[in-house]
């Protein structure tokens, strides 16, 4: 651990536009900002323009958790996801959504403390994340299955202890909720 304890100092940059996977450094960077909520509302301000849609190619998902998941620490089983939110439509909003479960602590024991999606990719597609080894994958095969399918699909190619954070159907159809 570095000397800011309880963060990896490593955010993952995947860009599905150009398909380029980066490493920022967490602490350098976003050392001000405590968790992902901080960290996610931190990004959007800096690097979304004004006016952005929901759907636009230059909105960005954050997902991350604090210094603390991945410990035995009380509620620190919560990752959160900042982007620009399509249920608040007709005036789209920054907001942050959390989830429970393991997802953020495998993340952090993967060696990651965030992940800052950005770009559009043209057809659809997963960032599995092994450890050090990140790669956007071929989805093409999940598209239209529902959840259920694609997590124990994802699971079957990556092993039955991979967490997965999936979009569904709603997402791939681009239903606003």
């Amino acid at each position: 651990m570095p000397e800011y304890g309880g963060w990896t100092g490593r955010t993952l940059r995947v860009n599905l536009s150009s398909r380029k996977i980066s490493v920022e450094d967490t602490i350098g960077r976003y050392k001000d900002y405590l968790g992902g909520t901080g960290i996610g509302y931190r990004v959007l301000w800096d690097e979304v323009p004004a006016g952005t849609g929901c759907f636009d190619e230059a909105n960005k998902i954050i997902m991350g958790g604090g210094p603390l998941t991945g410990t035995s620490a009380p509620c620190s089983g919560r990752t959160s996801i900042t982007t620009i939110f399509p249920c608040v439509y007709p005036v789209e909003l920054v907001a942050t959504g959390h989830m429970g479960g393991h997802w953020g602590a495998e993340l952090k024991y993967a060696g990651w403390d965030m992940v800052i999606i950005e770009g559009k990719s043209e057809r659809p597609v997963y960032i599995a994340i092994l450890d050090q080894k990140v790669e956007i994958r071929d989805a093409a095969h999940l598209w239209g299955n529902g959840i259920y399918y694609a997590t124990a699909s994802i699971c079957q190619e990556l092993g039955p202890e991979t967490q997965v954070a999936a979009i569904g159907q709603a997402g791939e159809n681009l239903v606003r909720m």
